[in-house]
């Protein structure tokens, strides 16, 4: 199990190498609170991919290839292979440009299933 979660780790962290130094990206912060302590929940994103929220606690800002309208959000738990769909609230229909960041946020609620309580996004 530990070389699954290292290899989805190493995995998501490379998908972001070649944008890492393009000028005018556009950004995702995620602000999601709760039981992060281990590397075991990611944010996913459709056309972006997934991104360790372990990563984002800890200051990770994910850039994004193109410009990209937010579509359905997902939370994976790596503990049972689970993919949790979070559904999109209102604040969360945008489409992010070159030079702006749209940060996520929410409380990670664990359990039966995973969910985000109180999901939200801003773009600056």
């Amino acid at each position: 199990m530990k070389t699954i979660k290292k290899t989805l780790a190493l995995l998501v962290a490379l998908s972001f190498i070649p944008t890492a130094y393009a000028i005018d990206t556009a950004n995702i912060k995620i602000k999601i609170s709760g039981a992060l302590n281990e590397n075991n929940y990611f944010l996913c994103l459709r056309n972006v991919g997934c991104m360790s929220l372990l990563a984002a606690k800890k200051g990770k800002v994910f850039p994004l290839r193109q410009p990209i309208p937010i579509g359905n959000i997902y939370i994976t738990d790596v503990n049972d292979m689970g993919v949790y769909p979070q559904g999109r609230p209102t604040s969360c229909n945008v489409t992010v440009q070159p030079n702006q960041t749209i940060t996520i946020s929410g409380k990670l609620k664990t359990g039966q299933e995973v969910k985000v309580d109180q999901l939200h996004c801003v773009v600056s």
